[in-house]
C-alpha cells in the first residue's frame, strides 16, 4: 500500500505542476545551447520573464541592466530567448548594434566613477565601448579638448546618445557645469548661477571636426520649461537635458531632442546653426494641442520616408500617459504635412524609453516603466512583453543580422 500510495502522491505531483504550469503568463528564458556566448555567474531569471507572444519578425534585441552588483549587456532573439549575455561592470546603457562596411559592431557606454555634475538627476558620466561582434572591446571613447571645452579635469562623456560612423569616426554628447555669463536679465539670474551645458562633438581620427556648444545660444535659456530657476544658486540649473541625437540622412546635419524644452532641434553639422526648432516655446513649427508633446526621447528620423518618430513620454502633473509620435515636416516652409499620434497601451513611461518601426509594428523601450513591448499599432495586438526586473535605458531591435 505504501508503493501505491507514492505512486499516486507523485502522479498527483506530476498532475498539479504541468496544470500549475501550463497556465502561467510568464516563463522562464529559453537560453540558447551556444554555451560560449552565456556568462554563468550571471543569475538570469532575476533580469525579466516574458509575459506575451514570441515577436513578430527576425533580428535581435538588445537591452542592458544594472543590477546592484553588476552591469549586464542582453541580446535575445524576437522571442526573448537569450542569444548573448556578458557581465560588464556596474552601471551600463545604451547598448546599440552597428553595421559598417560589412562588419558589425556593439557600442555601449560604461559609468565611471562620480559624476562632475552629480546633483543633477538623469546625469551619467563615463565612456563610450565600442566592441566586435563577439563583444570584446576595441576602444574606450572620451572627449577630446576643444575650442572652449576643457578636459585637463574631466574627459568623461555623457550617457544618452553615442553614434558610430566608423571604429574611428563617431559623434558623442557631454555634460558639463557652466558658469554662463549670457543669461538674458529678464529671468533674473544670480550671479554664481550653475548650468549643465550640453556639447556635441564629431570626432574622426583623433581630431574634433565639429561642436556644437548649448551655452552659446541664449535663446534657449527662456525656452526652458523645467530646471530653470536661474535666479537659485544653490543648484546647477539643467535647462536644455539633451537626451538624442541623429543624423538626417537627407543633408547629413543632426537631429536632437531636447527634454528639458519640449523641443526637437535640428542643428547644421558644418556651421552649428539652428536650422528648424520643433515643439516646446518658440517652435518654427505651428502645432495644434494634439500635436504637442512632453520630456520627449528617442527622436529618429527614417531614411526612406523622411518620417520624424519619437516617444512622447508625457509628464507626470500634465499628461500621464505615453504616446509615439511621427511627424512629416515641409522643412523649407516651416510645415507639418502629416502627423500620427498613437497612445502606447502599456504603463507611462516617465523618464527615458526608444521607438522603432517595421511595417505595421512598434517595438518600444519602456524606459523606467521597465518593459520592451512590441505591438501591432494597427489591431493594438501585442505581440511580445519581456517585464524586466531593472530599468533598461534604451530597448532596441534591430532586423538584420
Amino acid at each position: 500500500m505504501s508503493v501505491l500510495r507514492s505512486f499516486a502522491y507523485l502522479l498527483i505531483l506530476l498532475i498539479f505542476n504541468f496544470i500549475f504550469w501550463g497556465c502561467q503568463k510568464s516563463i522562464n528564458i529559453d537560453y540558447t545551447n551556444d554555451t560560449t556566448n552565456i556568462d554563468s555567474t550571471i543569475n538570469y531569471s532575476n533580469l525579466f520573464t516574458v509575459s506575451k507572444g514570441t515577436g513578430e519578425d527576425s533580428g535581435q534585441i538588445l537591452l542592458d541592466f544594472n543590477t546592484p552588483t553588476t552591469g549586464v549587456l542582453a541580446i535575445l532573439d524576437q522571442s526573448g530567448k537569450v542569444l548573448k549575455i556578458k557581465d560588464v561592470a556596474l552601471n551600463v546603457d545604451n547598448f546599440q548594434k552597428w553595421k559598417i562596411d560589412g562588419k558589425t559592431r556593439y557600442t555601449y557606454f560604461q559609468t565611471d566613477g562620480e559624476s562632475t555634475i552629480d546633483s543633477v538627476p538623469g546625469t551619467e558620466e563615463g565612456y563610450e565601448i565600442i566592441c566586435d561582434s563577439n563583444l570584446n572591446e576595441l576602444k574606450r571613447v572620451s572627449l577630446l579638448p576643444y575650442g572652449n571645452v576643457d578636459t585637463s579635469e574631466s574627459s568623461k562623456i555623457d550617457v544618452h546618445d553615442f553614434i558610430l560612423i566608423d571604429d574611428d569616426h563617431y559623434i558623442v554628447e557631454a555634460y558639463r557645469s557652466e558658469t554662463p555669463s549670457n543669461i538674458p536679465d529678464s529671468l533674473h539670474p544670480a550671479a554664481n548661477t550653475r548650468v549643465v551645458a550640453c556639447i556635441i562633438q564629431e570626432i574622426n581620427n583623433g581630431q574634433v571636426v565639429f561642436q556644437w556648444h548649448g551655452t552659446d545660444y541664449p535663446e534657449f535659456y527662456g525656452t526652458s520649461v523645467e530646471n530653470n530657476t536661474f535666479s537659485d544658486s544653490t543648484k546647477t540649473m539643467d535647462y536644455m537635458h539633451l537626451n538624442s541625437i541623429c543624423i538626417d540622412s537627407s543633408d547629413n546635419n543632426l537631429i536632437c531632442s531636447f527634454r528639458n524644452l519640449d523641443q526637437i532641434i535640428k542643428i547644421n553639422r558644418t556651421t552649428g546653426e539652428i536650422m528648424w526648432r520643433l515643439g516646446g516655446k518658440g517652435s518654427d513649427f505651428v502645432l495644434d494641442e494634439n500635436e504637442n508633446f512632453l520630456r520627449q526621447h528617442y527622436a529618429r528620423i527614417s531614411a526612406t520616408d523622411h518620417t520624424l518618430m519619437f516617444v512622447d513620454n508625457g509628464e507626470a502633473k500634465i499628461r500621464a500617459y505615453s504616446r509615439i509620435l511621427e511627424f512629416q515636416l515641409d522643412e523649407g516652409n516651416k510645415r507639418i504635412t502629416s502627423f500620427k499620434a498613437y497612445n502606447i497601451p502599456d504603463n507611462f513611461i516617465q523618464y527615458a524609453g526608444s521607438v522603432e518601426k517595421t511595417n505595421d509594428t512598434y517595438f518600444i523601450g519602456g524606459g523606467s516603466a521597465k518593459y520592451a513591448l512590441q505591438v501591432n499599432y494597427n489591431t493594438n495586438q501585442v505581440l511580445l512583453r519581456l517585464n524586466l526586473n531593472y530599468a533598461s535605458y534604451r530597448c532596441l531591435k534591430y532586423n538584420w543580422q
